[in-house]
């Protein structure tokens, strides 16, 4: 299977762990706010080179993350988690939650140990869609939203705050759409990466405006954490 990058230490992507990240290219939806450069370049480098490194470098890594892209659009995807926990290591899977067979599958052969769906707006079709950039079925992203939530896996929640698109009230209906959830992550927006040349133009939110985001998505999710800021 051929990756797009290989990051050998991320350790800001899985709290409290010492992580590589294999990022995964392509993509199923094209959000205005993303850096498209993994959605759309060509894989560069075989996944075998990624796991080799791990391997040789267990006495510092002790996990990996899966991201991209949107890695359940691969179907080497089981190939490669499969090599990864033939290394005893924990797996983390990023996925933007429109596959829940797929992850379903993932999750029942034990093929990760922790999953993060980007869950992006209000889980309504239009601001969905409109934060994705393409059509979006929002049932298969409440599909993956049980699958994790009753998987007996760790699991985590994020949203990127993107001005015009996530804002105080999406933000309260994204918390309570996830109420009774572990943990959420609030991220802040990059405009230098997004695709969207009028995305570039936004300012992030001030960091205070977050935190009172945070603040109120604590009322439905036990554990938010602000990311980026």
């Amino acid at each position: 299977m051929r990756i797009a990058g290989f990051v050998k230490t991320a350790l800001s992507e899985w709290e409290g762990k010492n992580a590589s990240m294999i990022l995964l290219p392509g993509c199923n939806f094209r959000c205005p706010y993303c850096n498209r450069c993994l959605a759309d370049c060509d894989a560069s480098m075989d996944h075998a080179e990624a796991v080799a490194y791990i391997k040789s470098h267990k006495d510092f890594v002790n996990a990996v993350v899966v991201s991209g892209g949107e890695p359940t659009v691969h179907p080497d995807l089981y190939a490669l988690l499969k090599d990864l926990k033939a290394l005893k290591i924990k797996i983390k899977i990023d996925t933007n939650g429109s596959m829940p067979d797929i992850l379903d599958d993932i999750v029942g052969a034990m093929l990760v140990d922790k999953v993060c769906i980007n869950v992006m707006a209000p889980l309504d079709g239009a601001s969905y869609s409109r934060a994705a950039g393409v059509e979006v079925d929002v049932d298969a992203v409440k599909r993956s939203i049980d699958v994790v939530s009753k998987s007996g896996l760790a699991y985590e929640f994020r949203t990127t705050v993107v001005p015009g698109i996530v804002g105080s009230e999406a933000m309260n209906s994204i918390s309570k759409s996830l109420q009774g959830s572990g943990s959420l992550i609030l991220q802040q927006f990059n405009p230098s990466a997004a695709a969207d040349p009028e995305m570039r133009k936004a300012a992030p939110y001030p960091a205070q405006a977050l935190v009172r985001m945070a603040e109120s998505s604590k009322k439905y999710v036990r554990h938010v954490r602000i990311r980026g800021v």
